[in-house]
């Protein structure tokens, strides 16, 4: 077994477990003292887990759901390249579906000019649409604060009845384990209904959301377009994944 896809089986054991035993994951992966002490001393120096005393193993705290100001400081240039790409993708007469994340936040200023309508539910994302003069509509709904989102039944009712030719949408992780997660489950039904809703989906997803596993699962690794700015090694044979140069 690839060493990465070992340590995310061992990262998606721990996070139904407040405390696992490392007997517990040896027997369970089948594996050998000496793979599993390396193992856990690389997610340890990752600080994805804590080695405890007598044998314990635990998840270190769970990643935060970081505000849409902070995330669109966070590898700006990486998501920048993201942007342009998925950009490249739109064609004239579009409508298209964007989420409130900071990814598809990016993409707007190289909307501008396009013969396209845009749908979001980022409250965000409305304010520089205006700025841009692109058509757009908003689907409202209960206000998230964090992401500066709108979601909710109000929210999801609305998008039901909306059909794209392609949506963009970010996520928290993704992971070989649990495939793309992400932190709210009112956020999973928006993204699902986009999903559901378009004709073309794509994921927005830079390599630092690699080997993060969230709250809730939101799609299979394989199953849509993922666009990212650099694909690691353990991830070379799907072929669903843009790498953006």
């Amino acid at each position: 077994m690839i060493p990465a896809i070992r340590q995310e089986k061992i990262l998606e054991m721990l996070s139904s477990n407040e405390i696992i035993s490392t007997d517990i994951i040896m027997k369970g992966l089948n594996i050998s003292v000496s793979t599993l002490r390396r193992d856990l001393v690389k997610l340890e120096r990752e600080k994805k887990i804590m080695l405890l005393h007598g044998g314990g193993v635990k998840l270190t705290q769970k990643p935060l759901e970081l505000s849409i100001s902070t995330k669109l400081e966070l590898n700006r240039e990486i998501k920048e390249k993201i942007a342009l790409r998925a950009v490249a993708l739109i064609e004239d007469g579009d409508v298209i579906f964007m989420d409130s994340s900071s990814t598809t936040y990016m993409m707007i200023p190289y909307l501008a000019g396009k013969n396209i309508s845009v749908v979001t539910n980022g409250i965000s994302h409305v304010d520089q649409l205006t700025a841009y003069d692109i058509p757009g509509i908003i689907i409202g709904g209960s206000i998230k604060k964090t992401t500066n989102s709108c979601i909710g039944p109000i929210a999801e009712n609305n998008l039901r009845t909306l059909f794209f030719n392609k949506c963009f949408l970010g996520a928290s992780g993704f992971s070989i384990a649990s495939g793309i997660t992400n932190h709210d489950i009112n956020e999973r039904a928006i993204k699902s209904l986009a999903l559901k809703n378009s004709c073309q989906p794509y994921f927005l997803l830079d390599h630092t959301k690699f080997g993060n596993i969230t709250l809730v699962h939101v799609a299979n690794l394989d199953e849509y377009p993922v666009l990212t700015d650099e694909l690691p090694e353990c991830l070379k044979g799907y072929e669903n994944f843009i790498v953006c140069d």
